[in-house]
């Protein structure tokens, strides 16, 4: 059984990583190894070897299935997206909210179920997620802004929708929204026209998602009212219905640095723990009524118990993937346990895998769903099999060592960091937030009890005050960069034999093999070369320019809203990724959100040296990083951009173009960008932030020399202000990069520049196309260059503009 699973398993992992949906016709190379290994059993000298001839045949058969079963469903799921022609189309349709509404200072977020679309020639998804956005209402008065309706859940309404298909940032080592979204069954997003009439159709919709929706936002409106705008209010309401939307970024980040974020979510733990007191609680009361004992055995009813109370949890958590993902687990195991025969632990885990896949094949894709067999199946292993069962706190004691040194190659390699703090946090967090905040938390919020809810709150305070102290310890959080995959499953043989029990020959040596994974990599570069990342950010800019021992990185993206950047979500993950300690030299262009909006959240993870860029001393960003200096210890050296200043890394130039004193003093934002050259022995490349005419006037007037560049990043996203026809021939690159929003408002990078720039003989690249472009100036005059869309495809990417 568990080789088989094995076999299932891989068979719906690898389709997960194909590039396209296979043709019919291709489906017969699965077919190729069965007919071989059949030939192989009718050779007289194979027959000693059939029985696991046999069994090799089974396993890739069962592959096979796995592999056309994802498929299946892929196909089907693919068909219900929105088409391209219809993107960014003004369509009326009618729908149901089926979500709560997650509001921040932006507008309303919610997921809708299409039940009717006023338009014939544009077929809409079934599921969309939909905002209704108030930043278009700047300008408007007071009265205009509060006069847009409240959405809510379990409604229905008749409005205009302008919608797009699910597009991601593509990036190495990135969270791929696309796929979120396809595993999440919504075929498109986009935002409700305001300005088009909106109506409300029904205040409440009589059917079973919108009813649960409805009840779900009643017990959050009811927590909000009770503990108020706070951060245990943030906390109490994902823990009790599932929403995170109101959790600070600074909440989160104690979170992760403590190596509890598992818990501050509707998790498998919190399920499996509410299920238990149920069972044990159904169990104790039938056991004192014979008559109901005699009709259905107590365990039976025990067992029911604990899946009402599992499956009314999950109902208040709105049912999201990875609730459905423990819930079925759960189911499996309480029906598996039923059953009249023993069975191994192994099979009962196995069959809960089955059950998982087959509802959701896409689970592959989430960390979440590694973690949590991953955790199951560990602690199986580590602790069944002994001749005597340790006293509990032995037990919970190794029931922690186990689980966190089996996680640790599988968190460097998902997420770059490991909490060294996590075995206490998570001994303090466990028995607090699972066994009293929760139970206590949800009693309070279904019963008229505020007592409950601020008991609960004042529970989850001192816990948290109490990792924070974990968090400022100086050690706390151990980051690596990812390791090769070959390091990565030697430090998983190594766990395997490190978990093995007591008395087990070489069982230390397990220490060894766990080494490469932690060891830091090797410079790769040599003098005169250079690496550059150009990352796909959105509507923004990014670069990273890495020598053989220095780094800098021109701006970090925009900031999406109060609690989420471009820094947070892309730029520091990719750091992390490589492994990058220090910045050198963070450069911020100029003072537009889309290009300084991530560059806090950036240096609150990897501190820099020092900082260039054109901001006045008023600006934002540096109230920004005054909040997260005084937790790092160090304030980086801040100097002004100004034309002329030029240092050398290991043998590669750095040369500031613009801005000059006059220009800082008189022109607007854009004009002011830091323009920067870097030579390297194998190619240069032009850094040219969001400069306009003026700005290209004074460079083709002072340094027309220095313009011409191997690379160039599109001044200002491609927009039709810049790039005139003098500054492109004077720069004449060869590669031209636009860093540009999927379907952006604004249309860039228009067509007329990409046209100027390949009548120069340039190749243009665009990252809302191409992902994130990755230069290698290594060899020859001109970099290597490599688009992450077509290193890392995925079938379920939206095609081709």
């Amino acid at each position: 059984m568990p080789g088989i699973t094995v076999g299932w398993l891989f068979g719906v992992w690898l389709f997960q990583q194909q590039a396209t949906v296979w043709s019919p016709v291709a489906f017969c190379a699965l077919l190729l190894p069965v007919v071989l290994g059949m030939g192989l059993l009718r050779i007289r000298y194979f027959q000693s070897f059939k029985k696991m001839i046999f069994y090799a045949l089974c396993v890739w058969s069962v592959a096979s299935l796995g592999f056309v079963y994802a498929q299946g469903r892929a196909y089907w799921r693919l068909q219900d997206t929105l088409p391209v022609a219809c993107e960014r189309q003004v369509i009326i349709v009618q729908a149901r909210i089926v979500g709560v509404p997650a509001r921040d200072q932006r507008g309303q977020h919610v997921d809708a179920l299409i039940e009717h679309v006023y338009s014939q020639h544009c077929p809409v998804p079934a599921r969309v997620h939909l905002s209704l956005y108030q930043q278009q209402y700047r300008q408007a008065s007071p009265e205009t802004i509060a006069a847009l309706p409240i959405v809510h859940a379990g409604e229905r309404w008749q409005f205009s929708v302008r919608l797009k298909r699910p597009h991601a940032t593509r990036n190495p080592h990135g969270f791929d929204y696309a796929a979120w979204c396809l595993s999440n069954h919504i075929g498109a997003v986009g935002n409700i026209v305001s300005k088009a009439p909106m109506q409300r159709l029904d205040a409440l919709v009589w059917q079973p998602n919108t009813l649960i929706a409805r009840w779900r936002e009643h017990v959050g409106g009811r927590l909000s009212h009770v503990l108020g705008n706070t951060p245990q209010s943030a906390v109490l309401r994902a823990l009790v219905i599932g929403d995170d939307s109101q959790i600070s970024r600074a909440d989160w980040q104690l979170f992760v640095d403590t190596g509890i974020n598992h818990l501050v979510s509707i998790s498998g733990l919190h399920i499996t723990m509410l299920a238990s007191l149920g069972y044990g609680l159904i169990g104790w009361l039938w056991r004192r009524q014979p008559q109901w004992a005699l009709r259905i055995p107590s365990r039976q009813a025990a067992s029911m118990g604990g899946a009402i109370v599992a499956i009314l949890y999950s109902a208040l958590a709105g049912f999201s993937i990875p609730t459905q993902r423990t819930l079925y687990m759960l189911l499996t195991v309480a029906a598996m346990l039923n059953l009249r025969q023993r069975l191994p632990f192994s099979w009962i885990l196995c069959v809960a895998l089955w059950v998982v896949l087959l509802r959701d094949p896409w689970a592959v894709l989430a960390p979440g769903f590694w973690l949590s067999f991953g955790a199951v199946a560990v602690l199986a292993f580590a602790m069944g099999g002994r001749l005597k069962p340790p006293p509990w706190w032995v037990a919970a004691g190794k029931t922690q060592w186990a689980v966190t040194v089996a996680f640790l190659p599988l968190l460097i390699a998902m997420f770059n960091q490991v909490s060294l703090v996590s075995p206490l946090a998570n001994a303090l967090a466990i028995p607090l937030i699972s066994l009293a905040v929760v139970p206590v938390a949800i009693a309070g919020a279904l019963l008229p009890l505020d007592v409950l809810l601020r008991c609960a709150a004042s529970v989850l305070d001192g816990c948290m005050q109490a990792l924070q102290w974990l968090q400022h310890l100086p050690w706390a959080v151990w980051y690596q960069a990812t390791p090769p995959t070959w390091a990565w499953l030697l430090a998983l043989l190594g766990i395997g034999m490190l978990l093995m029990p007591r008395g087990w020959p070489l069982r230390w040596a397990g220490l060894c093999l766990c080494l490469p994974v932690c060891m830091p990599q090797a410079p790769v570069l040599q003098p005169g070369q250079m690496q550059v990342t150009v990352l796909d950010v959105g509507q923004g800019l990014s670069v990273m320019v890495q020598t053989a021992h220095h780094t800098l990185l021109y701006d970090a993206g925009p900031a999406y809203s109060a609690d989420s950047d471009a820094g947070q979500r892309i730029v520091l993950p990719y750091l992390r990724h490589l492994g990058v300690r220090q910045l050198d030299i963070a450069m911020i262009s100029h003072d537009d959100s889309d290009h300084v909006g991530g560059m806090a959240s950036v240096l609150a993870g990897v501190p820099a040296l020092g900082i260039l860029s054109s901001l006045t001393p008023e600006a934002v960003f540096f109230k920004q990083i005054a909040q997260t200096t005084p937790i790092r210890g160090h304030q980086p050296v801040h100097q002004p951009c100004l034309t002329g200043t030029r240092w050398q890394w290991d043998g590669v130039q750095f040369q500031l173009l613009s801005p000059d004193t006059a220009l800082l003093m008189t022109a607007k934002d854009n004009d002011k960008s830091c323009v920067l050259h870097i030579r390297s022995a194998h190619g240069s490349l032009l850094l040219t932030g969001d400069i306009e005419k003026v700005a290209e006037r004074y460079l083709l007037q002072t340094s027309p020399a220095d313009l011409a560049a191997t690379v160039i990043t599109m001044p200002h996203h491609g927009s039709k202000t810049s790039s005139s026809h003098a500054f492109v021939n004077a720069v004449s690159p060869r590669l031209a990069i636009a860093t540009a929003g999927y379907l952006n408002r604004f249309g860039h990078p228009k067509r007329e520049i990409l046209a100027r720039y390949q009548a120069v003989g340039a190749q243009v690249l665009r990252s809302d196309m191409d992902g994130a472009v990755l230069l290698s100036f290594l060899t020859g005059e001109t970099p290597a260059v490599q688009r992450w869309r077509v290193i890392a495809p995925h079938y379920w990417e939206a095609p081709a503009l």
